[in-house]
C-alpha cells in the first residue's frame, strides 16, 4: 500500500510538471499565472458572512457562508447509529437465571437467611497513656519550632523569587515595549474591518407593578444601548432597528437579535502584511540601537582603561 501511494504521488507530480512544461513551451504559462493571481485577489475581496440569529424561544442559529459555499454548519453525510444490544445475550441459560431472581420478591422476610454477625473488635488496653501524651507534646513543640524556622527561610526564599520574577517581567516588557503601539494600531484596524450589518434587536420586558416595570424598562434599555455603543466604538456597526417594549400587565422578559458579521479576507491579509513590515522595521531599529549602545560602552571602558 505504501509503494502504491508513493507511485501515485510521483505520477501526479510528473503530470503537473508536464502540464507546466507544455504551457511554458507554448508561452501560456505566465498569462495563466497572472490570471490565477488576479482571480485570487478578486475572490479574496468577497466577504465572509456569518449570520447570527438568537431568541429566547428558538435559541441561537449561526450560519457561515463564503460566496455560495456553506462554511458552517456542514452537512454530516454519515451519522453513527447506536447499536442495539443483541438479543442473544438474554437467550438460553443466562436469560432463565435472570427470571429466577424475580421470584425472590415473593419470599417472606421470615424465611430469608440471616446474615452472620460480624465479630466485635477488641478495644486496646489503655496503658501508659499519660507518658505517651507527654512525649507527643514535647515532640510537637520541637516540630512547631522547626516549622517556624523553616517558614522564615521559606519567606526569605519567596521574596528573592518574587524579586527575580519581577526583574524577568521587566526585561520581557522592555523587549516588547517598542512593538506595543504597532500592535495596538493593527488591532484597531482589524476590529474596524469587522462589520456588523443589519443589526436588529428587540426586547420585551414587563412587570405587574407599573413602578417596577418603568424601572426595569429603563435598566434594560440603558444596558442595550450602552452595549451597542461599546460595539460601535470597537467594530463597524450598521443599525437596522433596536427597540425595547414595556408591558404593564405581565411579568416577562424576552427578545431576539439578528445581525450579519462580514469581514474581507483581503483586508485582513493587508493588515497582517503591514503589521509584519512594521515589525521588521522596528526590529531593525532596535538592533541598531543596541549595537550603538554596546559600542558606546566599549569606548567608555577603553577610555577608563587607558586613563
Amino acid at each position: 500500500m505504501a509503494e502504491i501511494k508513493k507511485l501515485k504521488i510521483i505520477l501526479i507530480a510528473a503530470a503537473v510538471i508536464a502540464v507546466i512544461g507544455v504551457l511554458i513551451y507554448f508561452g501560456i504559462f505566465w498569462w495563466l499565472l497572472l490570471g490565477l493571481i488576479v482571480l485570487t485577489v478578486i475572490l479574496l475581496h468577497f466577504s465572509i458572512n456569518i449570520h447570527v440569529k438568537a431568541s429566547k424561544a428558538e435559541g441561537i442559529d449561526i450560519k457561515g457562508k463564503y460566496l455560495f459555499l456553506t462554511l458552517y454548519p456542514r452537512n454530516k453525510s454519515s451519522k453513527k447509529k447506536k447499536e442495539d444490544v443483541p438479543e442473544e445475550l438474554f437467550d438460553g441459560e443466562f436469560g432463565d437465571d435472570l427470571d429466577d431472581f424475580d421470584d425472590l420478591d415473593d419470599i417472606p422476610d421470615d424465611e430469608l437467611p440471616e446474615l452472620p454477625e460480624g465479630e466485635e473488635e477488641e478495644e486496646p488496653e489503655e496503658d501508659g497513656e499519660d507518658e505517651d501524651e507527654e512525649a507527643e507534646l514535647s515532640a510537637t513543640e520541637k516540630l512547631a519550632k522547626k516549622h517556624r524556622k523553616d517558614k522564615k527561610d521559606d519567606d526569605d526564599d519567596e521574596d528573592e523569587k518574587k524579586e527575580g520574577k519581577l526583574a524577568s517581567l521587566r526585561r520581557k516588557y522592555e523587549k516588547i515595549k517598542p512593538y506595543i503601539p504597532m500592535g495596538w494600531k493593527a488591532t484597531k484596524k482589524l476590529c474596524k474591518a469587522i462589520r456588523f450589518d443589519g443589526f436588529y434587536a428587540r426586547v420585551e420586558v414587563g412587570r405587574f407593578d407599573a413602578h417596577e416595570a418603568a424601572i426595569y424598562y429603563g435598566i434594560v434599555q440603558g444596558t442595550l444601548f450602552r452595549t451597542l455603543g461599546w460595539l460601535a466604538n470597537i467594530f463597524t456597526v450598521k443599525m437596522k432597528k433596536a427597540d425595547v417594549n414595556c408591558h404593564f400587565n405581565e411579568n416577562i422578559i424576552e427578545g431576539e437579535t439578528e445581525f450579519t458579521v462580514r469581514v474581507r479576507p483581503s483586508t485582513v491579509i493587508a493588515i497582517a502584511f503591514c503589521a509584519g513590515v512594521n515589525f521588521l522595521i522596528i526590529r531593525s531599529r532596535e538592533k541598531r540601537r543596541k549595537k550603538q549602545e554596546e559600542q558606546i560602552e566599549q569606548e567608555e571602558n577603553a577610555a577608563e582603561a587607558a586613563a
